[in-house]
């Protein structure tokens, strides 16, 4: 289980204000709403790119800073996240409101894809998970969960070799509110675990909607 630091007064940055850290990690997730929105097709692909490879070997992983968390307010949700962690501007699909994600010193990221449809919280999960089964973590261990802060829906916990090299674990939640369906990605290494756990869980334990 993760340590939670004391929640402290936290900074205040709109997610348009971060500036991108450089990241051995290139994500993208393609997302297509299939006939009158019935369907999602996710797939989250992870791939190493050989300069920024060798710019970042020697990056580790940081302590999330949750003593000092920045808090992120947009029109339809508001959550807090560590202080040395930052909203990826830079990314090509970036999107305040529908498409982000969460970057850490390291290698670890969280990845928000909002949809603006009523789509069934299953089936984004199960798309998602074979996306990444068939091109991130082959053989990977699944466990099932249906709770991620205050809301309620569909997740699973992968565990394998991401890429088939290094040990880690991608964490995915899928759950629905109002007109929208929200997916939350979590990606690790084992090593790095118990430095971003309690970043991980500021977002999970801050992450509010508000009302339409």
């Amino acid at each position: 289980m993760a340590i939670r630091a004391p929640a402290a007064a936290p900074m205040v940055e709109d997610a348009s204000m971060s500036s991108k850290h450089a990241s051995i990690w290139l994500v993208a997730i393609v997302c297509f709403v299939l006939g009158c929105g019935v369907g999602l097709v996710a797939g989250v692909l992870v791939v190493k790119e050989g300069r920024e490879f060798v710019a970042n070997t020697f990056r580790s992983e940081r302590t999330a800073a949750v003593d000092n968390p920045i808090a992120v307010e947009r029109p339809a949700f508001r959550f807090q996240h560590a202080g040395n962690w930052k909203v990826d501007v830079g990314a090509s699909d970036y999107d305040p409101d529908h498409s982000f994600s969460i970057d850490t010193p390291g290698q670890s990221f969280m990845l928000f894809e909002i949809a603006d449809a009523q789509l069934t919280p299953r089936s984004v999960l199960e798309q998602h998970i074979e996306a990444q089964t068939s091109k991130v973590m082959k053989s990977a261990t699944r466990t099932s969960f249906t709770k991620w802060g205050a809301h309620e829906g569909e997740g699973a916990v992968l565990e394998g070799k991401l890429l088939g090299l290094t040990p880690g674990s991608i964490r995915i939640f899928c759950f629905r509110s109002h007109e929208q369906t929200f997916t939350v990605i979590e990606q690790s290494y084992d090593e790095d675990r118990a430095q971003v756990e309690p970043g991980f869980a500021l977002v999970e334990r801050t992450f509010q909607l508000k009302e339409p």
